[in-house]
């Protein structure tokens, strides 16, 4: 059994008696309506210090920041205070968002590590197979993900790339991997 089930993967593996530790967040996003003036390059733009990012979405933008202030569950509800926040934060950071409307938004879920990094391979569990955790990174990498799953499960290790510290181990050992840019 392979347990990918994203910000359910801690509920998962406690029905099969196996620690994951995986945190639900609900992270926020909002499109523009269209922007005649953004350039066909325009780059994805990303503020650490705030949490900020945007980028290039059909004719307008997508823009999300992260709440400092968001508790852990499983709401996927849109928090109006919020999404106005980060609105106001992305428009200093471009001011032609000032001039443009709000087309949709919507909320979802990261699964967050203690370390924000994925976890890969076995648990104490035999059977019982981990690849989740990856703090909004998760439909980026999927792809890489299953193979490198797939090449664990067959071969005892991933071959493509050593993903070995990413194991369910290092959370107990202390063998954490900081991530500091995460959105």
């Amino acid at each position: 059994v392979v347990n990918a089930a994203g910000p359910w993967a801690g509920q998962i593996g406690q029905m099969a008696g196996v620690d994951v530790p995986i945190t639900p967040l609900r992270r926020q996003m909002i499109t523009t309506t269209p922007i005649p003036e953004l350039p066909p390059d325009f780059p994805f733009v990303i503020d650490f210090a705030q949490s900020l990012y945007f980028h290039p979405e059909g004719e307008g933008l997508l823009t999300g920041m992260s709440n400092p202030r968001e508790k852990p569950g499983f709401d996927q509800r849109v928090d109006e205070e919020w999404e106005w926040t980060a609105l106001e934060a992305a428009m200093k950071r471009m001011p032609l968002l000032e001039n443009v409307g709000r087309l949709s938004g919507w909320a979802g879920l990261y699964e967050m590590t203690p370390d924000a990094h994925p976890i890969f391979g076995r648990t104490p569990l035999d059977g019982f197979w981990l690849v989740t955790g990856f703090s909004g990174h998760g439909f980026m990498h999927g792809p890489i993900a299953g193979k490198l799953m797939a090449e664990i499960m067959l071969e005892a290790r991933a071959q493509t790339v050593d993903v070995s510290m990413l194991d369910l181990a290092r959370f107990a050992e202390g063998r954490l991997i900081h991530e500091y840019n995460v959105v």
